[in-house]
């Protein structure tokens, strides 16, 4: 993988990151302090598979209001080992080898092989135009009799786009219509720069046909911890937990516990993510590259113009030349040339860090 070797050269030259969503501070102090004591009482062995009531409890208090449903912690929330899992874990519940998903393009760049692993094949359907809209007329022409699942991400990696209401809800219309199931990666749901988040499961209607993917890792910006979940009805809930018991069998026991302190008062200042993607777009800008500012989540993709022959080019030069690591846009593309005019940077990283590539990119191009 392109990325991978750029990342094994940018530790050897001690690059400064921008290309990957690794926030640098420490993760909230009541959290680290339930987990730490869930280890000294010796917490150490398994907890119940679907995940401990307590923060079953707090995430259906956390996720419920936002997409109107009095979610019920017992029959509608599963944890799992981060936002991954529950992906993996969805897409074997719901599909059957030689199914075809849909997949929304440019994707996150572990979408597709999930997809293969569970033995169904990943049908890319693009976004369109410089404001990447979900062209549903793209959608209704990808579909075929095999087509079993829509693979959607809001907000949206790598673009930051936040899908509206009237894209979920004629995209909600095709699975009812084409019997598909829709699995909704909402893992930047608190990361939304501009209104509020927009869940397809917020109508009622269609949530017997609605996997929800959240993390509490996002959220609360301590990826490590891995501690993600799945929202669904009961009957798509009971398939769900099937196969999660089958998969990893349950969440890190102590990280629950630290988890389930977690609530509203703890989540990220928006406003401190907010002013550095703005001033990383505009910097960007300035360099040559343009940029549609990301309406949501911690990345913005970047066309760069007449500065280089490719993206992956000049990802190598960035690394060589500034110590600066971005990931080049042919991740994010079925077909790798489709993305060598992008790159995808991140505005989550310690901002002194994300100034300093930034200063370091205007020297390289002499601005």
């Amino acid at each position: 993988m392109e990325l991978g070797s750029l990342m094994r050269m940018a530790g050897e030259a001690g690059a400064i990151d921008i290309a990957l969503g690794i926030p640098e501070e420490p993760p909230p102090e009541d959290a680290v302090s339930a987990a730490t004591a869930a280890l000294a009482a010796g917490l150490h062995q398994y907890g119940p598979p679907a995940g401990l009531p307590e923060l079953r409890a707090a995430v259906a208090r956390l996720a419920g209001p936002a997409r109107n449903w009095a979610l019920d912690p017992e029959a509608e929330v599963t944890i799992t080992c981060g936002a991954t899992e529950a992906i993996m874990v969805a897409l074997l519940t719901v599909t059957d080898p030689g199914d075809e998903v849909l997949v929304i393009e440019p994707f996150f760049e572990l979408y597709p092989g999930m997809v293969t692993i569970a033995g169904a094949i990943p049908k890319p359907v693009r976004l369109t135009g410089p404001d990447w809209r979900l062209d549903l007329d793209a959608v209704r022409a990808a579909l075929t009799p095999r087509s079993r699942a829509v693979l959607l991400n809001t907000p949206h990696n790598p673009t930051g786009r936040v899908f509206d209401d009237a894209e979920l809800t004629g995209l909600l219309r095709l699975c009812a219509e084409h019997d598909l199931v829709l699995i909704t990666d909402e893992v930047y749901e608190h990361f939304v720069y501009k209104g509020l988040h927009s869940s397809p499961a917020a109508d009622p209607a269609h949530r017997a046909r609605t996997i929800v993917v959240g993390s509490l890792s996002k959220s609360f910006r301590m990826t490590g911890w891995r501690i993600g979940y799945c929202l669904a009805e009961p009957g798509l809930t009971e398939g769900l937990r099937r196969v999660h018991e089958r998969t990893t069998v349950g969440a890190s026991h102590p990280l629950q516990r630290g988890a389930a302190v977690l609530s509203q008062r703890h989540l990220a200042d928006r406003e401190s993510l907010r002013s550095m993607r703005d001033e990383m777009a505009a910097r960007l800008t300035g360099l040559g590259f343009e940029v549609s500012l990301p309406e949501g989540g911690w990345f913005a993709l970047a066309h760069i113009g007449g500065l280089a022959a490719g993206s992956t080019r000049l990802a190598h030069r960035l690394v060589r030349e500034a110590g600066v690591l971005v990931a080049p846009g042919s991740a994010f593309f079925a077909d790798r040339a489709d993305g060598e005019e992008w790159i995808r940077v991140t505005f989550a990283r310690d901002p002194a860090a994300t100034r300093e590539a930034l200063t370091r990119m205007e020297r390289l191009f002499g601005r």
